[in-house]
């Protein structure tokens, strides 16, 4: 039985539309994502470069910035955390005995003090006063320290604050570094 070039023609179409498809939409969608060469750099004077890179290479606005804009990406990063803790914070007071309503009253204090120094840090970056933002990230780090003081004897720091608290502190600390190159 021998075969015609019509009866050929529809399969030869319909290969050659599905390589083109299939080339097509593989063209569009790269599976590796552009990454900017200073987040490496950067992120290789901090404690914890792997945490650094995860965040920095995650957020799209990295791609393309500058020193002060892989900060400012660091501090945003830092007042959602910020934020984190002092929700873990407040949730667990709410079913607190009173002595650890105690602890708790003075992690959110600190906190606060911490929040607050990170804005002053924020600002100081704005204005370029490389000396202020290296202090008050000193303060930002001490304010989450002091809620982990709070707990060095009996009771237990919870393990949800511990965890907030640990966020908090590690992308700090990266900023700490980082900031010692402006």
């Amino acid at each position: 039985m021998a075969f015609s070039c019509s009866s050929k023609l529809p399969v030869f179409l319909f290969v050659v539309c599905y390589v083109f498809i299939a080339t097509s939409s593989a063209l569009r969608s790269p599976s590796v994502k552009p990454s900017n060469p200073l987040i490496q750099t950067v992120c290789s004077e901090s404690q914890n470069p792997t945490l650094c890179n995860n965040i920095l290479n995650s957020d799209p606005q990295s791609a393309h910035a500058d020193l002060k804009g892989l900060i400012q990406i660091l501090f945003d990063k830092t007042y959602s955390r910020g934020n984190r803790a002092l929700t873990v914070i407040a949730s667990l007071y709410k079913n607190a005995n009173n002595e650890n309503k105690e602890h708790l009253q003075s992690c959110a204090m600190s906190y606060k003090s911490a929040m607050e120094n990170l804005n002053k840090a924020n600002a100081a970056l704005k204005s370029s006063n490389n000396k202020e933002i290296y202090s008050d990230l000193i303060s930002v780090i001490d304010g989450a320290e002091s809620c982990d003081d709070e707990y060095d004897g009996p009771p237990v720091i919870p393990p949800k604050l511990e965890e907030a608290n640990k966020n908090f502190e590690d992308i700090a600390y990266i900023i700490f570094n980082i900031s010692k190159l402006l």
